[in-house]
């Protein structure tokens, strides 16, 4: 590594968490740790809410039927179980999650089988 990398590696691990190269797919423990720290998120929601608000809007297009109508845009899954749409963030308190990660359509479709083009937010707990 050259002298002028490492000085920049250097800065980047004490730089404060917004100057840092962060994934817009994914919430390490690291960050979701500094959010509970500093703020009162105390939910799942509240971090993905204040850390990646993006992750619950609906990003792709759906028909217009019914049935697209009436499904969630987000599913989550927790530890790679269905466990519903993006309130259920709501009841997982965010000290026992370890990630969170987003996914979309495509990624989810090829991950669980879904078709119908929801995006899924990934959440894997603390063993």
């Amino acid at each position: 590594m050259c002298a002028q990398s490492w000085w920049i590696a250097a800065l980047a691990g004490s730089a404060p968490l917004q100057a840092q190269h962060r994934s817009s797919r994914v919430l390490t423990f690291e960050e979701i740790d500094r959010a509970r720290a500093n703020s009162a998120a105390r939910m799942a929601y509240d971090v993905v809410q204040m850390l990646r608000p993006r992750w619950l809007e609906r990003r792709e297009p759906v028909t217009a039927t019914s049935a697209a109508l009436e499904s969630p845009s987000v599913i989550v899954y927790v530890n790679d179980v269905s466990v519903g749409g993006v309130d259920f963030l709501s009841t997982i308190p965010v000290e026992t999650v370890l990630e969170l990660r987003c996914l979309s359509s495509t990624e989810a479709a090829g991950r669980y089988g879904r078709s119908d083009g929801v995006t899924a937010i990934m959440v894997t707990l603390k063993p």
